[in-house]
Formats: C-alpha cells, structure tokens, sequence
C-alpha cells in the first residue's frame, strides 16, 4: 500500500504513455514515489531527478499535487533526501538520477528496473542499504547498482514483505597505475568486494559463488566485514549449503567477542539476540559482554545477554551432571 503523502511532481507523459518523473517536492527526507501520476504509471526516473537544485526543466513538462493541499514543500534533492522507494512500475532509471545525495541511505526498487543510466548513484556516500521487492532467484537490477557502487553496501531480497535473503558486498577500491615509459595504465583492484559483485547468472545472484568468495576474503578482509557477510548470510540462509553454514558458523565462533562487541556499541539488539539464540557466543564471553553492555547504559542488551547468560549456565551443569554419572 502506497503511504499517502503531500507533493508537488513534476514530470512528463512518454510516448507509451508512462510518466517521466522529473523533480519531486515534499516535506519529509522520504520519499515515496507514487505509481501512477494523473492515471500515467510511473515508469522512468528522469536524469538528474534528485540530484542538486539549479537545474533547469525541460519543455512540455506538467506539473501534480498529491494529497489535500500544499504546505511548505521543498524539492526534495541532493541533502534532503534519506530514503527513496520507487514504486514497482518504474523501468528506468536515468543518467546521474541520484548524484549528489550524500544523505541517501536506503533505496527501494522493484523487479521491473531493467535500466540503469550511468554514474546513477555518484557521490552517494551513505547509500548502504538497498532492497528489492521480489523473490532472490529473480532476475534483477542488483548486479546493475553493484557496478556503480564500491562502498559497503547491503543487498536485501523482499518476498510477500519478509525478508528472504541479504548479502554484504564489501567495499573495494580500484586505481589506475602508469607503467613507464609506455604510459600505459594497469588496472589494480583490491579488496574482495568486487569479485562478490560479480557473483551473477543471468542477472541473478549466484549464491554458491558469493558463498565461495568468503574463504579468500577471510584472507584479505577485516574481521568486522568478514563477520557482516557471516551475519546475513546465516540470518536470511537462502540457497545456503549446509558446508558454507558450517564455516560461517565456525567464522562467527572464532570471533564472537568482537562481533558482540560492535552489537553493543551499536545497540544492534536484533543481532546480538540472533547471536545467543544461535549460541555463536560461549559462556566466558558472555559474561565480559553482559559487564560491556551494562557498562555502556544498555537495558536491553544487557537483559538478553544475562537471560542467555543464565541458559548456557544451566546448560553447562546439566553437561557436568552427565559426565560425572560415569566415574
């Protein structure tokens, strides 16, 4: 269902009579794209569309206000935009359509974008969560928003509104070298993200790929990033062999006193609850955690950690209990 909100929309009617939105006025930071404008579904994101003021509007455009009456709307471009969700109608989106939206966080896409112009989401420098509202084993945009993004950046599959699968694709820096005195430039890439972002058939994710990436990165990668991948993999564990489940599981075992130490400071309680309900976390770092999070003024945090504290406790008895029947 589409949230009801004030705006004033400019855009123009294509020859297949879908809408080209040009420019979107509001009052909130996010921005929910309506479907249809004037009964015209919205199929295109025009050029330019939320990157900075001062540009120019073209010929022939109209102009629609959603919701009762407007009221203090600004174009919302550039440093006034936070959150985006295109409506599933949208087919293209156009050249640097999103440039300059260095507060951009997350953005919502349907499995209908076939089309991504270039340098679509230069200088968005928070954009580190997109989602896609279709099924994982469809073919999407995914690999399309990869290329133009080397920063860490979350993938999230949306199927029927749950979650189904989301994949960490680390940041990667790729520069140009000149090898005299050809003047020629060598390509030098590093970091592993950019072998995960080309884990695709077809346009699909290649799960078993991205999951085969994970040993090498284990090599050249943080400890913090290597530990995300984990993460999302093993909480949304879609096409997930019961091998890699396996070395994920012993990854996060191996450091679970520095991943739960990232959820405190954080105040990730979804994560830190999925890390005890999993039991990744033995009992001696349970307790260093339980003094962390209370040390830092964290209710909740600390409640699961002493709740979880408390089970491993109890479970750690009833294992001594049975060992000594037997002496």
């Amino acid at each position: 269902m589409e949230q009801t909100q004030t705006y004033r929309i400019f855009w123009q009617k294509r020859q297949d009579g879908g809408a080209r939105l040009l420019r979107i006025c509001g009052m909130s930071s996010h921005v929910c794209i309506p479907s249809q404008i004037a009964g015209h579904p919205v199929v295109e994101i025009a050029p330019y569309c939320f990157a900075g003021n001062g540009r120019q509007l073209p010929r022939g455009y109209e102009t629609t206000l959603t919701g009762d009456r407007e009221l203090f709307l600004e174009e919302l471009c550039g440093a006034a935009v936070e959150h985006v969700s295109l409506p599933d109608t949208v087919k293209e989106i156009g050249n640097c359509a999103f440039y300059n939206c260095r507060k951009l966080k997350t953005l919502h896409m349907g499995e209908s974008v076939c089309s991504i112009g270039s340098d679509a989401f230069m200088n968005t420098i928070s954009l580190h969560r997109i989602l896609f509202r279709c099924p994982a084993d469809k073919t999407s945009a995914a690999k399309q928003v990869l290329s133009q993004i080397s920063s860490d950046v979350e993938i999230e599959f949306m199927q029927n509104g749950n979650a189904q699968a989301k994949l960490f694709y680390p940041e990667y820096v790729e520069t140009y070298d000149e090898i005299a005195p050809a003047h020629l430039f060598g390509r030098s890439i590093r970091g592993e993200g950019f072998r995960a972002r080309q884990c695709f058939l077809d346009g699909r994710v290649d799960f078993a790929a991205y999951d085969a990436v994970f040993l090498q990165a284990c090599v050249e990668e943080p400890e913090a990033t290597l530990s995300q991948m984990a993460l999302c993999r093993l909480k949304y564990p879609y096409a997930l062999t019961d091998t890699r489940k396996t070395e994920y599981r012993n990854y996060i075992k191996a450091h679970s006193l520095d991943a739960a130490a990232r959820m405190i400071a954080q105040r990730n309680l979804e994560d830190l609850q999925f890390l005890c309900h999993e039991k990744l976390i033995d009992g001696a770092n349970l307790a260093f955690c339980v003094s962390k999070a209370a040390e830092c003024g964290w209710p909740e945090g600390t409640a699961v950690l002493i709740r979880n504290q408390a089970e491993y406790a109890k479970k750690e008895k009833k294992n001594r209990y049975r060992l000594d029947a037997f002496f």
